[in-house]
């Protein structure tokens, strides 16, 4: 008996299954082979490596935000080693977020290093492994990602410090990385294809734009980026970072890991906003009215009539309530007043209305909030922002906890590690590792002496700051100048507290206690030794150098110290070869001569 044929509409269909198979098989192939011609790079946050003594591995992968950012611009993970197979009785932490949760402007002091001495002193019978899985100007899409990559790793918590990036990272609205995706399927769509070799390898022929080969420049590349607080674009950045928040939160909840969510720090009492902006429908004579205003309360304020000074300005704001340096200057006015309820109104008022958007609002935090206490049977929220302000003069954070915008100083992050701390304890007593958790760690003293928090590194760290504040855009802050002084006086108080002849013996002193308590400490070889060789004592780096390349054998700024105190030393050929290694695996690193 025959069969009938088949219909039209019946033919279009199969035709379309057969197509749309033939599609994904080219597309995979074609995904196959440029993998293995080395196209395009994995997105993933680890790779599998064997170490000199064969012990298999988890390292980071160093090219894990290329597809977001390209390779000219990409951002390194710190170095990780651990692992494939966790020994027993090891507790292990990821610490996700961005540049804020990885440490900058110096890594070594990190929250996860401060977390990571602060729990093996206190239980001293568990092996902690601490990993610093957070990377510069990522954000929640890309966190997403890493949290998904850290819970195939055998995880105990995760600790997410996350929110300041998500305007300005991949997918978010100035689109300097990525394109700008409304809905959460586009989003995930596109995150699938940059993610993919295939979406690398036609983004670089089809996509490329003169801006692809830049290479970075900080925060600098976000000038032109400006978003108003009224960009209705912000609700979608909103929905995605809660959606992103959630999908951590159930990596954690599939690997049966702890997950606790951090509400992050912003610097408001103590940090001008980046760039005000005046309300779009201010008439000339509004302008010229507001501005006559806003020069008599700034010359009221330089004669400490407080009382004009204020009304003047408020005058200023009846006429533009949109203006987030206006709002900065009546924040600062109720701090000299000792009005702080009124101060922090004003305050968190000149942070909503910054247009470049490079710290977390409070409504991005208030989500943390609510993903936090979604998750609260499976660890939850811990409230920094509101724990570490009641630290703060006036409940305010600043430059006590800050170094600028974002970024924890060594007192912050030794205050948000306590913080953490008892949670973490609390965790250990639940999953049956301890009987009790200890009720306080070990103080900021003892902290500062475990890490090397020393002389040499605080001035570096200045000096950084200094570079940092010199350009833009900082340099368009009101307050960067009174900043940039201080850091600066700074920075030459250290120099000169580095040049004494005493200083070398105190720092080591110091190094060999700090290396006494973590004898296989890597951050501390390399550290130690690279103030060595900065000191001039080279030949006493060289040991430690060579253990810290030892243990991880690509890191750069180690082989850049190593190469230093080989060339120091006499060992021309050794040198040589360390700083072709760094060449290769840094090109561009400051300091590096182009070879002979």
């Amino acid at each position: 008996m025959s069969r009938p044929p088949l219909s039209t509409p019946r033919k279009l269909c199969y035709a379309a299954i057969a197509t749309m198979g033939l599609l994904a098989l080219g597309l995979g192939g074609l995904e196959l082979g440029l993998h293995v011609g080395g196209v395009g790079h994995s997105p993933h946050f680890t790779r599998a490596a064997v170490t000199a003594t064969d012990e298999p591995v988890w390292r980071e992968n160093r090219w894990a935000t290329a597809p977001y950012f390209g390779e000219h611009r990409v951002r390194r993970p710190w170095p990780l080693r651990l692992p494939r197979e966790k020994a027993s009785e090891t507790y292990r932490i990821f610490v996700l977020g961005s540049s804020a949760a990885m440490g900058d402007p110096e890594p070594s002091f990190s929250l996860a290093r401060v977390l990571d001495s602060m729990l093996t002193a206190a239980y001293p019978e568990i092996r902690f492994e601490v990993v610093n899985a957070a990377i510069t100007a990522i954000n929640s899409h890309v966190v997403r990602g890493i949290a998904a990559d850290a819970a195939r790793l055998d995880p105990d918590l995760f600790i997410v410090y996350e929110g300041h990036n998500e305007v300005i990272g991949p997918f978010g609205p100035t689109g300097v990385f990525s394109r700008f995706q409304r809905g959460p399927l586009a989003v995930r769509a596109a995150d699938t294809w940059q993610r993919s070799r295939t979406g690398q390898w036609l983004s670089g022929v089809v996509d490329k734009s003169p801006e692809d080969d830049e290479s970075w420049r900080g925060m600098e590349m976000f000038i032109a980026q400006q978003i108003a607080e009224s960009d209705p674009r912000l609700d979608a950045v909103r929905a995605h970072f809660a959606a992103n928040l959630r999908a951590i939160g159930g990596s954690a909840r599939e690997a049966g890991a702890t997950v606790l969510f951090c509400t992050v720090l912003t610097n408001q009492r103590d940090f001008a906003p980046f760039m005000p902006r005046h309300r779009s429908d201010l008439t000339a004579a509004d302008t010229a009215a507001w501005e006559t205003h806003y020069a008599q309360a700034d010359a009221a304020l330089a004669t400490g009539d407080l009382r004009t000074a204020d009304r003047l300005y408020r005058a200023a704001w009846a006429i533009d309530d949109q203006h987030a340096e206006l709002a900065f200057r009546l924040g600062r006015l109720a701090l000299q007043r000792s009005d702080p309820r009124d101060a922090t109104r004003w305050l968190r008022r000149a942070l909503e209305l910054d247009t470049l958007r490079f710290r977390a609002d409070g409504a991005l935090n208030e989500i943390v909030r609510q993903v936090g206490n979604e998750f609260a049977a499976q660890g939850g929220l811990v409230d920094l922002a509101a724990a570490l302000a009641r630290t703060s003069p006036q409940g305010i954070p600043g430059d006590d906890l800050l170094y600028e915008h974002v970024h924890l100083n060594f007192h912050g992050t030794y205050l948000a590690a306590r913080e953490l701390f008892p949670r973490i304890g609390a965790d250990l007593v639940e999953r049956g590792w301890v009987s009790r958790f200890q009720g306080a760690p070990f103080s900021e003293s003892e902290a500062r002496r475990r890490l090397g928090y020393n002389a040499h590194e605080q001035t570096m760290i200045a000096l950084e700051l200094v570079s940092r504040f010199g350009r833009a855009p900082f340099t368009g802050q009101s307050d960067n100048a009174q900043r940039l002084f201080a850091w600066s006086e700074r920075a030459t108080r250290g120099q000169a507290l580095l040049d004494r002849p005493s200083t070398l013996d105190a720092l080591r002193l110091g190094a060999a206690r700090s290396l006494q308590l973590a004898p296989g400490d890597w951050v501390l070889q390399r550290n130690t030794g690279a103030m060595l060789v900065a000191r001039g004592a080279a030949a006493e780096a060289l040991p430690m150098l060579e253990a810290a390349a030892a243990w991880i054998d690509d890191d750069v700024d180690t082989l850049m110290a190593l190469g230093l105190a080989q060339e120091a030393t006499g060992d021309t050929a050794a040198a040589t070869a360390t700083f072709a290694k760094v060449r290769a695996l840094e090109p561009n690193y400051p300091g590096l001569s182009e070879p002979l």
